[in-house]
């Protein structure tokens, strides 16, 4: 069957980018929330891509033509097949619709992209979340943590967290600080601010990564141990991936990508094996999209 348009989808913890391609010919992205399906449900996760395609058709001047669509999507919260059983038994208005997990189109954009074959590596994701996966020569991949909130250490979410308890220690001792700071412009009290954070998502969370980072920059002891504690469990991560897929290449990907290869570099120099990404995984989600068209 064919259609008019192909998007490809990257959808993470955080946010939901669509790109729109009409024949090979890249139009525009769309931006959205959260389609994480087990964050906000798989209901809502359609109606964020759906939000996301249609951004994508309003930026390119034109009206949406959901039903001429190909649609290819890298989901996070897709774990296992029953998560994409259900994801896709969902009734959609697209012409075509497949999904994976966005670990593994990740992974996949990562080393090989959709015109290199046979090129395996260790990609360590730190976004929202935590993932660490390779693709052993026999196809199967091997992988650590993506665990989901609040179980998996290594993300933005771990992270902020970490940054959130330093605050509540400070507040309630008595002592300012850069982890209190924000905490005390944003609630009124300790208490609550905890019984607001008994309902917040992962992405509630990642939004004081940040401040642990730049706590860490300015040589802060506390945030430079936690941050110290995470790259030697990304980089612990990875070197275990190696052996275990018989890889020599690793890569980083994901919002915090940057940041953990500046404390990286400082810690031990160099990431041995490092390579930089050869496509993206939105590209790689059209790519597939197109395929399909």
């Amino acid at each position: 069957m064919t259609h008019t348009y192909s998007i490809g989808i990257d959808a993470g913890g955080t946010s939901t980018r669509a790109r729109l391609a009409r024949g090979h010919q890249t139009l525009a992205d769309g931006l959205a929330g959260s389609a994480n399906p087990r964050q906000v449900g798989v209901g809502e996760s359609h109606a964020q891509l759906e939000r996301a395609i249609v951004r994508a058709f309003e930026n390119a001047q034109l009206e949406p033509e959901l039903r001429e669509c190909a649609v290819f999507a890298g989901l996070a919260g897709l774990a296992t097949e029953i998560d994409v059983s259900a994801f896709l038994e969902y009734p959609h208005p697209y012409s075509r619709l497949e999904v994976t997990s966005d670990a593994l189109l990740a992974l996949d954009a990562y080393f090989s992209g959709s015109s290199v074959s046979g090129s395996r590596g260790a990609l360590l994701i730190v976004g929202t979340g935590c993932i660490a996966l390779a693709r052993a020569s026999d196809g199967t991949v091997k992988r650590r943590m993506g665990w989901g909130f609040p179980l998996e250490q290594g993300g933005g979410a771990d992270l902020g967290m970490q940054a959130v308890r330093l605050g509540l220690l400070d507040w309630e001792a008595g002592r300012s600080s850069a982890f209190r700071d924000p905490l005390e412009h944003n609630f009124p009290s300790p208490r609550a601010l905890i019984d607001a954070a008994r309902g917040w998502s992962a992405g509630d969370y990642a939004r004081f990564a940040p401040t642990l980072l730049e706590n860490a920059r300015l040589g802060e002891a506390r945030a430079q141990k936690a941050v110290q504690d995470w790259v030697s469990r990304g980089q612990t991560l990875l070197e275990e991936l190696k052996l275990e897929a018989d890889v020599s290449e690793v890569g980083v990907w994901g919002g915090l990508s940057e940041s953990f290869l500046e404390f990286s570099a400082l810690e031990f120099e160099r990431l041995e094996g490092y390579v930089s990404a050869r496509q993206t995984p939105l590209e790689e989600a059209l790519a597939r999209a197109l395929k399909r068209t």
